[in-house]
C-alpha cells in the first residue's frame, strides 16, 4: 500500500506543479462530518461510518470540496506543499492527503466526483479520480 501512496503522491506534486500551486500559501481545512452529512441515507447499512467505526474528513480548497473516510480524524490547515512533504504514516494524515487531492483535483477540473454520492452506495464516489491517474500524461 505504500507504494500505491508513492505513487499517488507523485503524481500529485506533479499537477500541483503543473499548476504553480506549490509555493501558494493554499489554506486547507478538514472537518469531521456526521454520518448523515457524509453519506445521507444509504439503503444499505453495510457503511463503516454508520457503525461508529469511522468519520468523513472533509477538506476545503478554493471553494472545492473533496472527502476521505478515516477512524482517526481531526482538523488540518496548512499548504499543499505541506500536505505534499507530510509522511503518510498513519490513517490521519493519509486522510488528509486523500480529501486535499480530491478538493484540489475537483478545483481544478480534472474529476467531477470529490464528494461521496448521498444516500448511494460506494460505486464511483470520491474514488473517481482513479482512472484520472490511468491518463497516459500522468504516468510514471
Amino acid at each position: 500500500m505504500i507504494v500505491m501512496y508513492t505513487k499517488i503522491k507523485e503524481r500529485f506534486a506533479q499537477i500541483v506543479a503543473e499548476n504553480n500551486l506549490s509555493d501558494e500559501a493554499v489554506r486547507v481545512s478538514a472537518k469531521t462530518l456526521t454520518p448523515e452529512e457524509a453519506i445521507g441515507n444509504p439503503e444499505s447499512d453495510d457503511f463503516p461510518i454508520l457503525k461508529g467505526h469511522e468519520r468523513m474528513t472533509q477538506a476545503e480548497f478554493r471553494g472545492s470540496f473533496g472527502q476521505a473516510f478515516t477512524d482517526m480524524y481531526g482538523d488540518f490547515e496548512g499548504t499543499l506543499q505541506d500536505v505534499l512533504y507530510m509522511e503518510l504514516n498513519n490513517n490521519f494524515r493519509r486522510a488528509i492527503f486523500i480529501a486535499t487531492l480530491n478538493a484540489v483535483m475537483r478545483n481544478l477540473g480534472l474529476i467531477e466526483g470529490s464528494v461521496h454520492c448521498k444516500d448511494h452506495g460506494s460505486e464511483g464516489g470520491v474514488w473517481i479520480w482513479l482512472s484520472f491517474f490511468k491518463d497516459a500524461k500522468y504516468q510514471g
